[in-house]
């Protein structure tokens, strides 16, 4: 009766780590397909019209952004609730992108 037994609950312990492995790696899958089809649809946008730049951490709420709109770079201050114009940069012939 003991031999029944303990094979009933190796057989039992296999399954389910069976099952285990096959629900982690249906996990696996799945986030690996979202990341391929879901995320990289957001990143093939590149026709946006404002684009970030560059970015400087000022103090954990507050930043300098470089954007550029329509071809033409500005300088932003963010902080909470608030968004300041700085300046416009000029272009490397020394004009302004206006």
């Amino acid at each position: 009766m003991n031999g029944i037994f303990e094979m009933n609950i190796v057989s039992t312990g296999l399954k389910t780590a069976a099952m285990l492995f096959i629900v982690l790696g249906l996990m696996i899958l799945v986030l690996y397909l979202m990341k391929r089809f879901l995320f990289r649809r957001r990143e093939a946008k590149g026709d946006l019209a404002i684009k970030v730049l560059s970015s400087l951490h000022l103090s954990a709420k507050e930043r300098i952004e470089v954007i550029e709109i329509s071809g033409e770079r500005i300088v932003l201050g963010i902080a909470p609730g608030n968004i300041r114009y700085i300046t416009k940069l000029n272009d490397s012939n020394g004009k302004t992108g206006s």
